[in-house]
């Protein structure tokens, strides 16, 4: 590439020697620097595709034609031969737009026939010139038919075979575009347009050379073929880099979409993305081992007048199927984006779902553990109850019907130790059913939350006000609520140094609200104790939360919500 300039130059300075006008010469310039500068452009912003290279080499046979100008006859061949290569990489970048492949044998072979219906008649024309005996003053190296006759029919024959050649090709692009989609022909039109026009007006030159028209004829011909062969690139690149905006698109679809879109949400953003209403996406199920779209209809990918199939898979399982329009499989590229961001969709809605049922595993879990140690307080509860319990009872009123037994005459040193032994088995009695009330309160399961928060109230040793209704909520909701307002009472007699706190629970729109508001000292950290923790993780359980705010000097407000499950709670 870095010989182009000098290798434009003797070319041009060539055509000028040629007898060339300045005007023949920018009109080489402009359709040459059409397609070199597109083409470059092509090529490096769609390197894999041929497309760009092609217009380069195009564009480069087109300036070497001009060495078929008689200035130097023995380059004369050269110079055709660069014609019918730069005719046929047209019409090979006209059948294999946008992929840069030739994809059917009917093209490649109209490509053959388009190098050799051009190539061959010209060869023989050049054989049968005598521009010498045509008073051009030049002779011909390369004369060897001297035939007046023939060389008067070879003179006007190569442009029948041109008209033959360019009405095959109009054909051809008047088919694709009759049996074009409304996607393909959005995306072929910047090219077929054009190269309709071009090839048009090259018909109309040949005929008006073939049925010798006026030369103003043909000059309008000229002009206007000037125009069509300039704007042909452009159009190429503008199709070529619509596909690069359409894997933007693809980039952008992604982040929109988010983490999980729903299948109708994703089809929509696909089909808008590509400019393809058609296009539908189907999930492999694996309950029928068929693919189905989001409304539920199977889709079958070997029903092949639907659209062209894009299969995604996962280490060899299918996973989703985009049917789309055929256009799509001229750029792998595209499709590659297309699949990525379906693969993407897909996975991500997967792993959403793994992650929820994990979540609900969790939360079931949580919800069980919480439930397990709350049958096991109350199993114990109902051990220390029915077994310890009893058994210091029986050894109090014991050692009082030994001390009554005893008199006042008895030893002083025994009556002093059975007084003592009496003290010490109240207090463990004491102590042993305030254990039992804080493992599970038998109060709480037979008079409910109010009669227990209201025990709560009275053992505690900082006035406690009472805002509670007398309904009667699910077992677990009911402890959950009682624990909260246990803890947060225990806290502030141990750290608050408060001398007032209120105790308020209400119930509305499925949810129970349970408040505790002191005014002590504040500055209560969720996170330092286990406390709190603990209670967190209980509500979490029975999906609640629980908010405590507690500024420096400005009191503790412990907040919990606890969902309701059935119907609306029984209220006194």
């Amino acid at each position: 590439m870095a010989a182009t300039p000098f290798l434009a130059l003797a070319t041009l300075g060539y055509a000028s020697a040629a007898g060339a006008s300045a005007e023949d010469i920018a009109r080489i310039l402009l359709v040459v620097g059409s397609f070199l500068v597109t083409g470059l452009v092509a090529w490096a912003n769609r390197p894999a595709n041929r497309m760009g290279r092609l217009m380069v080499a195009l564009a480069l046979s087109l300036l070497l034609s001009m060495l078929a100008q008689p200035v130097w006859p023995l380059v004369v061949p050269i110079g055709l031969a660069f014609f019918v290569l730069a005719s046929t990489l047209l019409g090979y970048l006209i059948l294999a737009y946008p992929s840069g492949e030739l994809r059917t044998p009917a093209n490649q072979a109209l490509v053959l026939a388009t190098a050799v219906l051009l190539g061959g008649p010209r060869l023989v024309r050049l054989l049968t010139q005598d521009p010498a005996g045509s008073g051009l003053g030049y002779d011909n190296p390369y004369l060897l038919i001297r035939d007046p006759g023939f060389a008067t029919t070879m003179a006007t024959l190569p442009y029948y075979f041109d008209i033959v050649v360019l009405v095959a090709f109009v054909a051809f692009v008047a088919s694709r575009w009759l049996g074009a989609s409304g996607p393909t022909r959005r995306a072929l039109s910047p090219v077929l347009i054009p190269t309709m026009g071009l090839l048009l007006i090259l018909v109309g030159d040949a005929v008006s050379i073939v049925t010798d028209v006026p030369p103003s004829v043909r000059g309008t011909f000229d002009d206007a073929q000037l125009l069509a062969r300039a704007a042909l690139p452009i159009g190429f690149v503008i199709g070529l880099l619509r596909t690069r905006v359409a894997r933007a698109a693809i980039a952008d679809l992604v982040v929109e979409l988010g983490a999980t879109p729903t299948p109708a949400r994703l089809r929509e953003a696909l089909a808008h993305a590509l400019g393809d209403p058609t296009l539908t996406v189907g999930y492999w199920s694996a309950s029928t081992e068929t693919f189905i779209d989001s409304d539920g209809r199977p889709i079958d990918p070997s029903d092949r007048e639907t659209g062209a199939v894009t299969v995604l898979e996962r280490d060899g399982v299918p996973i989703a199927v985009i049917v789309h329009d055929p256009t799509l499989l001229d750029d792998p590229g595209l499709v590659a984006s297309v699949a990525s961001a379906v693969r993407l969709a897909v996975e991500n809605e997967r792993l959403s779902g793994e992650v929820e049922a994990q979540l609900l595993e969790v939360r079931a879990s949580r919800a069980r553990i919480v439930e397990a140690g709350d049958t096991e307080r109350r199993r114990v509860e109902r051990d220390l109850h029915d077994g310890a319990q009893q058994r210091l009872v029986a050894l109090t009123l014991a050692l009082r019907l030994a001390r009554t037994r005893l008199g006042e005459a008895g030893d002083p040193d025994v009556r002093l130790s059975l007084d003592q032994a009496s003290d010490e088995a109240k207090a463990a009695l004491s102590e042993l059913r305030e254990l039992a009330r804080g493992l599970h309160p038998q109060i709480l399961t037979q008079a409910g939350l109010a009669a227990a928060l209201t025990s709560l109230a009275d053992r505690s040793p900082i006035e406690v006000s009472l805002d509670v209704g007398d309904g009667r909520y699910a077992a677990n909701v009911e402890g959950a609520a009682y624990f909260v307002v246990s803890e947060a009472l225990a806290n502030v007699a141990k750290y608050a140094n408060a001398s007032h706190v209120s105790v308020r629970t209400d119930w509305r729109l499925g949810e129970l609200m349970v408040e505790v508001a002191d005014d002590g000292a504040g500055g209560a950290d969720p996170g330092r104790g286990s406390g709190l923790r603990g209670l967190a993780d209980r509500l979490a359980a029975l999906n609640g939360t629980l908010e405590v705010i507690s500024p420096k000097d400005g009191g503790t407000r412990l907040l919990a919500r606890i969902p309701t499950v059935g119907p609306t709670p029984t209220l006194g």
